[in-house]
């Protein structure tokens, strides 16, 4: 199993590299994509998160239990 430490880093890393995109690319930009690009990243940065929460609190649970 991925060390807890290296996998948040590995998410927090995927939400600011997709984050970076939309500064880039996206409404406020001086060439934004197109809306379905935009709105994808949106959603990954979203699903990102909530992974990203939910390992955070599984691995609570987990030092709870031990």
């Amino acid at each position: 199993m991925t060390d807890p430490s290296e996998m948040i880093a590995w998410l927090d890393r995927r939400i600011a590299s997709a984050m970076t995109w939309l500064d880039d690319h996206g409404k406020g930009s001086k060439k934004p994509r197109a809306e379905g690009e935009i709105a994808t990243k949106e959603y990954d940065i979203a699903r990102f998160e909530e992974i990203k929460a939910a390992y955070v609190k599984a691995l609570e649970r987990r030092g709870q239990a031990a």
